[in-house]
Parts: C-alpha cells; structure tokens; sequence
C-alpha cells in the first residue's frame, strides 16, 4: 500500500476484490437452488467476509507503521464495503436480468410451498400469493439494492469492531518487512 494514497483511494481499490468475493455470495445464493453445494459458498463467503475485510484494514495499520487512527480503519472497512457492494449489486442485477429474470418469483412460491401446510403460517401464505398474483413483487433491482444497503450497513458496523481490534494489536518487527514484500 503506498502511502501517498488516501484512504478513499485505497478503499477503493480493495473494494474490487471484496467485491469479487461478495458477488461470489451473491450468485452462489442466487443459483445454489438449482445447484445445492452452492450454499455452502455463500456460508463459507459470509464467514471468509469479515476475516478479509480485517486482514485490509491490518495490512493498511501496518503500512502506516501503527498510525492510523480508529477512524482511518473504520472509514477504509466503510468504503471498501460501499465498493464492493456496488460492484457485487451490478453483477447481480444483470445476472438476475439476463440469466434468472424469474428468481424472484420462484423463491416466494418456495415460501409458499413450504409454509403452506405448517399450522399458523396462512396469512403470511396469503399475503406472499396476493403478492403474487398482483405482481407486487420486487424488481431485480429492488432486491439488488436492498443487499446493497444490507451488505454496506453489515460492514458500517462490523467494520467498528474490525477497526477496533485491527488499530489495537501491537505491531511485530517483521510487520513492516512483511508488507513491504507483498
């Protein structure tokens, strides 16, 4: 990481590999219906999430030699979260467009079919068919936009703690010799 960079810049640039890899949860969840072993991606990812995103915020306190502060840290989880969510919502949205334009709808007769036979689930069952059949349904960018805003408020707050502990490790002496060699 340069050091001549604001952390904005470097934001964004880490943003497109965890952008990467949230679209890899994206898609995992939007296909593991058809092909099962993908659930376990999209678990894998949200566990792998903010494990990545802390080994950034660490890299960047290391490189700044233990002198960015708990806002610096905080502010590089934000944007990188704010960037890679822009780039996971587009991907998503072009997939769901182009490839599953009817994911959306087979998910809530999923729910429908489920819950249908369960005691005291009807008037959810209700509503979801109502929905249904008075196409009320969410768009493809609705959906994409409230993961957008799930995904950057998960990594608001996560990021908090992330910098926290990030900004409170001691150094190592070979911290800096190891950053300078990636």
């Amino acid at each position: 990481m340069e050091q001549n960079k604001n952390v904005f810049i470097i934001s964004a640039e880490l943003g497109v590999p965890f952008g990467a890899l949230l679209t890899v949860a994206s898609l995992s969840s939007v296909f593991f219906d058809r092909i099962q072993p993908l659930s376990l991606v999209v678990l894998l990812v949200v566990i792998a999430a903010p494990i990545v995103l802390y080994m950034m915020a660490r890299r960047y306190f290391v490189a700044s030699n233990g002198f960015a502060t708990f806002s610096e840290l905080w502010t590089l989880a934000i944007f990188t979260t704010i960037a890679g969510s822009l780039i996971c919502g587009l991907v998503t949205y072009v997939v769901i467009t182009c490839f599953r334009p009817d994911f959306l709808y087979e998910q809530v007769q999923f729910v429908i079919d489920t819950l249908k036979h369960e005691p005291g689930n009807q008037e959810l069952v209700d509503t979801l068919e109502k929905m249904k059949k008075g196409n009320f349904m969410p768009s493809a960018f609705d959906y994409c936009l409230q993961m957008f805003w799930l995904t950057t408020s998960l990594g608001c707050l996560g990021g908090m703690v992330i910098a926290l502990i990030a900004g409170k490790i001691p150094l190592k002496n070979n911290d800096s010799e190891t950053i300078r060699t990636l």
